[in-house]
This record gives structure tokens, C-alpha cells and sequence, in this order.
């Protein structure tokens, strides 16, 4: 993609990164298989997927909560380290956003994304938690 093709905003970003997902036209034409027999490791997987997502449910209420309690942020970010944490967030926020809006097909298809969000919000949990 041409950088004259992008954003003003995506300028100077990675918009290569490989996120795992491909805009689809329809939903995938096979239909999804239910495995009865589930395996420990499979059994332990989903238990921590699920523990992963109650966590992330409950960071966002959190963060709803806040924003509820907040009309407006009225701090000016002047200290160094902040700005370039908010920095190395934009680097990996909007070639995720920019990624996901860059097709008009109705659909996405993501295969193995846990992985991926997981190492995604590992990284934006070191921005922000120090």
C-alpha cells in the first residue's frame, strides 16, 4: 500500500503487522464442528480463556466506571515518559483499528486470535501499568 494511500493519522506506523484476521465477503462456508470429548489441555485452554475474558469484562467496567464519573480529563500530559507511553500505544492501537476498517466485506474472518489479543494486551498493559 502506497503511504499516500493511508491515513494522515497511520503515517510513520507499521500497518504491515499480520493480525490473523481477512475481510470475507460471507461467513465461511464450513460450518463449525462441536467435539464432544474435550481433552485436559483443551479443558485447562478454555477454563483460562474464559478467566482472560472475565478479566478483560471486568478491566472495562472498571474503565466505564471512571469515564461515568469523569465528564472530561482535564490533566495536560506534560512528563516525557507519558507522552511516549501514549505513543507506543498509538503504535499498536491504530494499525490494529486501521486494520480492522480497511475492507468493506461484512464480515471477519480471525482464526486463532486469543493468541493474539493476549500478546496484544500484555503489550498495552506494560504501556500502561509501567
Amino acid at each position: 500500500m502506497a503511504s499516500k494511500d493511508i491515513p494522515d493519522y497511520m503515517r510513520g506506523f507499521d500497518t504491515t503487522d499480520d493480525w490473523g484476521m481477512t475481510p470475507v465477503s460471507s461467513t465461511p462456508e464450513a460450518a463449525p464442528t462441536v467435539v464432544k470429548e474435550v481433552d485436559e489441555d483443551s479443558k485447562l485452554e478454555i477454563s483460562k480463556v474464559k478467566s482472560d475474558v472475565g478479566d478483560i469484562k471486568s478491566m472495562m467496567n472498571e474503565i466505564m466506571q471512571i469515564v461515568a464519573e469523569k465528564d472530561t480529563v482535564t490533566k495536560t500530559v506534560t512528563d516525557e515518559d507519558t507522552k511516549k507511553r501514549f505513543s507506543d500505544l498509538e503504535k499498536i492501537m491504530l494499525p490494529f483499528l486501521y486494520n480492522l476498517q480497511k475492507s468493506d466485506e461484512p464480515y471477519i474472518h480471525w482464526p486463532n486470535r486469543a493468541p493474539i489479543i493476549k500478546a496484544q494486551i500484555e503489550k498495552i498493559l506494560k504501556l500502561t501499568r509501567g
